[in-house]
């Protein structure tokens, strides 16, 4: 048996060093050394939060491009966040890209009322009213 005080090799039968007198490790019967300490438990990861998209496709290609491009910037970032583990930010990046989303569709719902009202008064004009 080695000694970790001085590194003498005693026989295995002793319980002290030879040499210097320190106590010896017993050895586990089985030979195989000593057994590895168990891993902490690992928490569960929470869900992945949705990315949304699919709307902020949607939203970019039927309603407002600019506040939809942005609605897709953060949609993209929510797997890259929840896969390194930045699970608070896997969840701020998906409500960004549901803001933006519903800002783009508010957004294209004004512009295309405000178009509609426009086209009817442009028609009630040319028409005599």
């Amino acid at each position: 048996m080695h000694c970790s005080n001085c590194g003498h090799d005693n026989t295995p039968a002793g319980a002290n060093c030879t040499n210097c007198g320190a106590a010896l490790a017993t050895a586990p019967a089985t030979g195989q050394g000593p057994a590895p300490a168990a891993p902490p438990p690992r928490e569960a990861a929470p869900p992945k939060p949705p990315n949304h998209l699919v709307w902020a496709i949607l939203a970019t290609l039927l309603c407002c491009l600019p506040t939809g491009i942005a609605a897709i910037v953060f949609a993209a970032q929510v797997d890259g966040k929840y896969a390194s583990g930045d699970y608070a930010g896997a969840l701020r990046s998906s409500a960004n890209a549901k803001t933006w989303s519903w800002v783009s569709l508010g957004l294209g719902l004004v512009f295309g009322a405000l178009y509609f009202m426009f086209a009817v008064i442009g028609v009630l004009a040319d028409a005599g009213y």
